[in-house]
């Protein structure tokens, strides 16, 4: 049992992965990169599925069961990725904190993405889902024309961003049908992965971060240190166990996936119309303005929530078929075949 719950941890980790890859990568530069290979998009998926596991494990251990606490726990996958994997963190600094970490890691591709995404094609009937994946479509199909000021060079044909999108966004349905197939209420990390996993990134903050980027080394502790505060206060008073790995269950069913075709379908068609009429915007712009100081707001306002917030009571068991009812989660132990929840 002890290996069952490993592999199905280690394919959690994977499809979260590809998730947050989908909207951190593949939606933000909208098309295939020059110099992109396989090997490239295999390399940065494993990255994505690191900080994966990273974050699932805090949703796990810190019981996160609101949208307060979702978002700061988020803050990991944006904090992390910009400021360990990469250092744009600590570019025109203070602002980077929230762009992108905030802005679009844990807002779009946490919230919006892991979360949102998942919820709106388990509800009931076709209309939540097919808006929600409309709204996508849009936003990525106005996001996606803004490359053509920034790299007029590099601009794709409306075929090559179908191609893209459509490729992509099936990659992503099969991700989140394998997670709704591995069971996310059997998520349960060992403490040796967990130790591995902040050893990996432990030592490529020390050997590629600190040297390029000194601030670093105030910055990013303190940042981590507030996510920690927040998400131990919401364990002390949350009763919800495993939080939203239980209450956030996907539809399993195929056919549940099937209004994601409307993503790329609508984006597709934004940027044919954009192309077709010679449409030079800055997009990015419109997207900076809004997120980027959303970004501190909504960490400030999660961030006070979690700790001044009243106790948590469990939730009702949700409504999406086939999901479990919840059970008390135990502190994270050595061997996962000793605690079972969920």
């Amino acid at each position: 049992m002890a290996v069952m719950d490993r592999m199905r941890s280690l394919l959690l980790s994977l499809t979260t992965g590809y998730v947050l890859m989908f909207f951190s990568e593949h939606a933000f530069w909208a098309q295939a990169r020059p110099g992109d290979t396989l090997g490239n998009w295999a390399s940065t998926w494993l990255a994505y599925s690191l900080l994966a596991f990273v974050f699932l494990t805090a949703v796990w251990y810190y019981r996160v069961g609101s949208l307060a606490g979702l978002f700061v726990a988020g803050s990991l996958v944006g904090w992390l990725g910009e400021g360990v994997l990469v250092q744009t963190l600590y570019d025109q600094f203070p602002l980077q904190i929230s762009w992108t970490g905030l802005a679009w890691h844990a807002l779009i591709s946490v919230c919006l993405g892991w979360y949102g995404l998942r919820q709106a094609l388990a509800a009931t009937g076709w209309r939540r889902s097919a808006a929600f994946c409309l709204g996508l479509g849009l936003f990525w199909g106005l996001w996606a024309i803004f490359w053509w000021v920034e790299e007029p060079a590099n601009q794709a044909s409306v075929a090559e961003f179908a191609a893209f999108s459509f490729a992509t966004t099936a990659l992503l349905s099969l991700s989140l049908w394998l997670y709704a197939k591995a069971t996310p209420s059997a998520f349960r990390p060992s403490r040796p992965a967990v130790i591995a996993a902040l050893a990996i990134l432990l030592v490529i903050f020390s050997l590629g971060t600190v040297p390029l980027a000194p601030i670093s080394i105030i910055v990013l502790p303190v940042l981590l240190g507030l996510v920690l505060v927040g998400l131990a206060r919401n364990r002390l008073r949350s009763e919800q166990p495993a939080g939203l790995l239980i209450l956030a269950q996907p539809p399993v069913r195929l056919r549940s996936l099937l209004p994601l075709v409307l993503v790329p379908l609508i984006a597709t068609l934004i940027y044919a119309a954009a192309t077709a009429l010679h449409l030079r915007w800055n997009t990015n712009w419109w997207v900076y303005l809004v997120t980027m100081p959303a970004g501190f707001v909504l960490f400030a306002i999660s961030w006070w929530r979690l700790m001044h917030g009243g106790r948590q009571s469990p939730a009702p068991p949700p409504s999406a078929e086939g999901a479990p009812e919840p059970r008390s989660a135990p502190a994270l132990d050595a061997d996962p075949s000793n605690s079972r929840a969920g």
